[in-house]
């Protein structure tokens, strides 16, 4: 999926891609609703059969990675597709089509993405489809900046260790995005892109909020979670359904490392359901997970330890701090802080 632009693209994407949308003939702005959209020129056919762009040349994709070095020994992500009467048709692949270009921002700027990407889509598309994508791309950059800057506000204290503020700060976040998307596409265009999206961020919400609430029985969270589940389209639920299974499968085994087992009697349980390759790859994730946990519990000694000194609380400060540079990776230390900032709200230390 793509990445987030940096903040010092933010300027580039005003004045350098949506440069280019300006210059390209204007998107026709109604689209009709249907599972895959089709955006209608002034001649529309009432056909609407659904069918592939044409194929850009082998060539196409050398062309691509020359330009954008970081895509080398990849493939173009996504489809661009037309009906019968050569309209653009929106759903998720054209939006993967964006995201594929446009993870490559980083490492060779806005502009060069943005030409790399029309060059490609000149030899998939033609008219109208060619100048309804354009359109379309202007508005998806335009979204993509104005969201980066919703993504990037950060938490409050509260919101970093109390459930429920953290709950609440998501279901706000949740409905300004609904809102940005709203601002920016048309109700049919909002959902071929990001119907599925949402859909799932509602469900995990919903979810989160009764398991927040305290005036449910077991039975009785069951019972709504699943009615929760049926909301989902069919595809999100089956891929629900798998996550949660494997969810209870990674907790189980788990709780047999707790329990004594050994590595063997662990790979054994994970096998009835995982091929060796996967069996491996999550016994390597569990052992690193216990490793960086018993490193963590090390430092919540070695802090209490010179916490017991007496010192000033600027200098108790500083002295975590400096222990957290000394013992963890950069990478690391966001994940430190939170199980700090968690243990500080906790009578007792922290058992992470």
């Amino acid at each position: 999926m793509s990445k987030f632009f940096s903040l010092s693209l933010v300027a580039v994407a005003v004045a350098g891609g949506l440069t280019l949308y300006w210059r390209w003939p204007a998107a026709v702005p109604e689209v009709l609703p249907a599972a895959a959209v089709v955006v209608p020129s002034r001649q529309s056919s009432t056909e609407r059969l659904s069918l592939p762009a044409a194929k850009a040349p082998a060539e196409a994709q050398s062309s691509i990675t020359a330009t954008l070095p970081s895509l080398a020994d990849t493939e173009v992500d996504g489809q661009l597709r037309t009906d019968a009467a050569g309209n653009l048709v929106l759903d998720l692949a054209l939006r993967d089509y964006f995201d594929y270009f446009l993870s490559a921002v980083d490492h060779s700027g806005l502009d060069t993405v943005i030409e790399a990407l029309l060059a490609d889509a000149h030899q998939r598309l033609t008219e109208p489809a060619l100048g309804q994508m354009i359109g379309l791309l202007g508005d998806y950059l335009d979204y993509k900046r104005a969201s980066m800057a919703l993504m990037q506000q950060p938490l409050e204290a509260r919101q970093q260790v109390d459930p429920q503020a953290q709950l609440q700060a998501l279901q706000s976040a949740f409905a300004r995005m609904d809102e940005l998307r709203r601002a920016h596409f048309s109700a049919a265009a909002q959902e071929a892109l990001f119907g599925a999206e949402q859909a799932y961020a509602r469900y995990t919400l919903d979810s989160l909020a009764l398991q927040q609430r305290d005036d449910l029985g077991e039975a009785q969270r069951t019972q709504m979670l699943e009615q929760l589940r049926a909301r989902l389209p069919d595809a999100l639920r089956e891929s629900e359904q798998r996550q949660q299974l494997a969810l209870e499968q990674l907790q189980h085994s788990e709780q047999l490392w707790r329990d004594g087992a050994d590595e063997q009697q662990v790979r054994e349980f994970l096998a009835m359901t995982y091929d060796p390759d996967t069996v491996q790859r999550l016994l390597d994730e569990q052992r690193h997970e216990r490793d960086w946990q018993q490193h963590y519990q090390a430092y919540r000694n070695e802090l209490a330890s010179l916490q017991g000194r007496g010192l000033s609380e600027a200098d108790g400060e500083q002295l975590q701090r400096q222990l957290r540079e000394r013992l963890f990776s950069s990478e690391d230390r966001h994940r430190v802080e939170t199980y700090d900032a968690i243990a500080a709200k906790q009578p007792e230390p922290l058992d992470p």
